[in-house]
């Protein structure tokens, strides 16, 4: 037997073997696929009836829920309108209070413009008296 014999026996043979243990792994991974879905079928209806309990138990709370909800939304709109109608009140208080402060510094600038206006003609009449 040559080199080329010995080489040909040795792939032919590695290639026969890579075979076998394909065909071994595809027999065991269906095997083992088969006994998972038979070990996970009573963990399925377990789960089953678990999820039909929580439904249960949920939809007794539901409209309990739901009213604490409503609730809640209402207190919050009631407050909100409470804390507008405060806003309201501070900005007509504040509106009112500039007005006032406008209205004062008018009538006290009116005032003294017209002491300058008085001091003004005062001076200018005994000036025009003196030109003529």
């Amino acid at each position: 037997m040559g080199i080329g014999g010995f080489f040909k026996n040795l792939f032919g043979s590695s290639k026969e073997k890579v075979s076998e243990f394909a065909d071994k792994a595809e027999t065991f991974a269906e095997e083992s696929i088969e006994k998972a879905k038979e070990a996970a079928a009573p963990l399925v209806d377990k789960v089953e009836e678990f999820a039909e309990t929580a439904k249960e138990k949920v939809s007794e709370y539901v409209p309990q829920a739901t009213e604490a909800i409503e609730n809640a939304v209402e207190t919050v709109k009631e407050k909100a309108s409470e804390l507008a109608d405060k806003a309201e009140e501070l900005a007509g208080s504040a509106v009112a209070s500039v007005k006032e402060k406008v209205n004062s510094f008018t009538d006290d600038a009116s005032e003294t413009a017209e002491e300058v206006k008085t001091k003004a003609e005062d001076i200018v009449k005994p000036a025009d008296e003196n030109a003529d």
